[in-house]
């Protein structure tokens, strides 16, 4: 089960491919679509996108619990987590994980009709809301500033967008990588895949919830022995996503238009 399967790690592609559309475009154009270029740069850091998260309630289980799953043998026990991962009808997903060198840190919700949350890779933050088909993007310099080497062209770039938050729509091959974000069941859809040999650990309490662990060659995804939902995801080293607020996450919007530029003006 590779952390590094999530859609957060293909982020750093995504992310580049974004920033070589705003580097490759020409702040001038910005009187021409209406948007207004901010004369010097300014360091906007984008604050965390938060979602009020409501009062724990009585929320249906994924799947019908049981006394414990922990008898089960560990392929069944994945059959069950898969479907009650797939069932839920929103997650919130935190962690950190480790691609190609890139360290990649995130704290998203998902829903089944969109996803939220921030994202770092190497430090550099931004945060993110997708619905249906169209993603916003709000990046801080110190992201444009580590992908774009010319202190320039970044420049130009931190002062054209000026914290807004970048709309782009996901039909484009590369960007569409962030579609997983928008749809908590696609998200899941190859996270918990077993490579290699699968088999069970002891049982462990982990945030109060008793779990079983299911290792493969590439770590171990430990499961609620009631609900059979996925609780943490460990791979090696400190790579490791933990799964709450099952149920309890709702539907982000989208951010005020007066705080958004859409991605056409960045060359994109």
């Amino acid at each position: 089960m590779l952390i590094r399967r999530t859609a957060a790690c293909a982020m750093a592609g995504v992310l580049v491919v974004l920033v070589a559309g705003c580097q490759g475009s020409d702040p001038a154009t910005g009187d021409a679509i209406g948007t207004t270029p901010t004369p010097t740069a300014t360091s906007v850091t984008p604050s965390p996108v938060v979602t009020p998260s409501p009062a724990p309630a009585s929320t249906p289980p994924a799947s019908t619990p049981v006394s414990s799953i922990a008898g089960l043998s560990a392929t069944k026990i994945l059959t069950k987590t898969q479907a009650a991962a797939k069932a839920a009808t929103s997650v919130r997903m935190k962690g950190a994980m480790s691609d190609e060198g890139d360290r990649i840190v995130l704290d998203i919700r998902l829903s089944k009709a969109g996803g939220q949350g921030t994202m770092s890779i190497n430090g550099a933050a931004f945060s993110m809301i997708v619905l249906e088909r169209t993603a916003y993007l709000k990046i801080s310099d110190k992201f444009w500033r580590a992908q774009i080497k010319d202190k320039a062209d970044a420049d130009a770039v931190i002062a054209l967008v000026a914290g807004r938050w970048i709309k782009t729509p996901l039909t484009d091959k590369d960007l569409g990588e962030l579609a997983a974000f928008a749809s908590k069941p696609k998200f899941f859809d190859t996270l918990f895949e077993p490579t290699g040999t699968l088999r069970k650990t002891a049982p462990r309490t982990i945030g109060g919830v008793t779990a079983i662990g299911l290792r493969d060659t590439d770590g171990t995804l430990w499961v609620d022995t009631v609900t059979a939902r996925p609780v943490r995801l460990e791979s090696s080293g400190t790579d490791a996503l933990t799964f709450t607020e099952y149920n309890q996450v709702t539907t982000p919007k989208a951010p005020p238009s007066n705080q958004v530029i859409d991605g056409k003006a960045l060359g994109m």
